[in-house]
């Protein structure tokens, strides 16, 4: 029996690929790049996102803070398509504010969480920024229906490392066989909560095949519709 449910939150209940997109598009607008001779918004999205992953996954052993990576992401970016590069700080800066207001949730988010928050102890473990997780759940409206935020970079520990999962059981007072751990990463959120001995719903909603040789047999995974059985 089930007596706390914690969930992954971007992609899982926040929609972090739209939102990363319409804060980009309107920072981007703000500072009027697409009045630029030359300019694409396409051409920039596909050339920024594997600059702007690569800093995210070195950003611990470099010691960058967000707004750095941010900042290195834009620079590059523009250096590449050939604009002016000048003003990446601003347009990092800008970027952040609106991403850090903006919310946009996934099919569904708000019903379940309706249905499960009176019964179930409920936490967030998140890889994301804080600053940016708490302020996205309260401009969303969403922040009462969880009892603790277990945010990476507040932690100290990211996922899948099992002392986030470890503190998150330990602080809302259950057994880690109570707990349910909800998420829409296998690399992260399923090896995490399976080394942490935790059960795992998979959140999977473009019904990608599972390789289940990313699975070991004998840790627990369930499907969301399983989910749905137990709200």
């Amino acid at each position: 029996m089930y007596k706390a449910i914690l969930f992954d939150l971007d992609n899982t209940l926040l929609d972090y690929t739209f939102s990363e997109q319409d804060a980009m598009r309107r920072a981007i607008e703000h500072h009027r790049l697409p009045e630029a001779v030359g300019f694409e918004w396409e051409t920039f999205r596909t050339i920024f996102a594997p600059i702007n992953w690569t800093y995210w996954i070195e950003r611990v052993e470099r010691n960058l803070h967000i707004g750095q990576v941010l900042h290195y992401s834009f620079r590059d970016t523009l250096e590449r398509m050939g604009h002016d590069h000048t003003i990446s700080a601003m347009l990092a800066d800008t970027y952040w504010r609106m991403f850090c207001s903006t919310c946009h949730l996934m099919d569904g988010a708000v019903d379940l969480l309706g249905k499960l928050h009176e019964r179930y102890r409920m936490g967030i473990i998140s890889n994301g920024i804080g600053e940016a997780q708490r302020s996205r759940l309260k401009t969303g409206g969403l922040e009462h229906f969880f009892d603790h935020l277990f945010i990476s970079d507040e932690v100290g520990f990211w996922k899948p490392r099992r002392e986030i999962f470890d503190t998150a059981v330990l602080t809302l007072g259950v057994d880690r066989s109570e707990a349910l751990f909800v998420g829409d990463s296998l690399q992260d959120d399923y090896h995490g909560a399976a080394g942490a001995g935790i059960d795992f719903c998979y959140y999977n909603p473009s019904g990608e095949p599972l390789d289940h040789s990313l699975l070991p047999p004998k840790y627990s995974i369930r499907a969301l519709t399983e989910l749905t059985a137990i709200v």
